[in-house]
């Protein structure tokens, strides 16, 4: 295992030659999302993202008025990688109302495992003021609408149950926020007794929330 000062070494340094490129933001919010892979999105602050990024305690409010504006730029970079995952997912997959809204289900699973730090601070409104809160309200708040949309359009064709389509919503990402949170806390092993690989846990957790929302006469018996 690589020691945890020579990973800190190699990002301070390509930190600091983005940096000296002139793009000192990326550095920045690369610095931001180490800190909360390392010790959670609670130990990030502005003064600890600058030394990260090989710069001057001042030198982020060039960029950032205060750590509110630098979380908030994580969560927006974060949703953005988010989105493009889903899309490209989508690309791949017939296009069809079912299986287009059930990519978007591979790719939201598959983003919140291979991206963690992201998904931990997207869905951490805690750490902000009460200002920095409704910035974050309005970029999930789309997040949401978009699956509700989705929802309503596989009901009109009949391929997904009656009901509303928000409360189904919120039990999906309900179900999907609980199974990612297991995961990236290495609780599944704790869990069950037989090893079983990630993709067959994930595959099953996805098939039993599809096959959930099935209307009565469609579901298996």
């Amino acid at each position: 295992m690589v020691p945890l000062q020579a990973i800190e070494k190699r990002y301070v340094t390509a930190a600091k030659a983005k940096y000296h490129h002139g793009d000192l933001r990326s550095a920045l919010l690369e610095a931001a999302l180490a800190v909360i892979s390392e010790i959670g999105p609670q130990g990030l602050s502005i003064r600890e993202v600058a030394r990260r990024a090989g710069v001057s305690h001042a030198a982020p409010y060039r960029h950032f008025a205060d750590r509110d504006e630098l979380i908030l730029a994580v969560v927006e970079q974060g949703f953005d990688l988010m989105q493009q995952t889903m899309q490209a997912e989508k690309a791949a997959a017939p296009d069809t109302p079912l299986n287009q809204f059930a990519a978007s289900g591979l790719a939201y699973v598959n983003f919140a495992l291979a991206h963690p730090a992201y998904y931990r601070v997207m869905f951490s409104g805690d750490l902000l003021s009460s200002t920095g809160d409704l910035s974050l309200q309005h970029t999930s708040h789309e997040a949401l609408q978009e699956m509700v949309a989705n929802i309503a359009e596989c009901q009109q064709l009949g391929v997904v149950r009656t009901g509303d389509p928000v409360t189904q919503a919120l039990t999906i990402l309900s179900t999907i926020h609980g199974f990612v949170s297991l995961v990236n806390d290495n609780r599944i092993g704790h869990l069950v007794d037989k090893p079983y690989s990630l993709e067959s846990i994930r595959d099953a957790v996805l098939t039993a929330i599809f096959e959930g929302l099935a209307p009565p006469q469609t579901r298996p018996a």
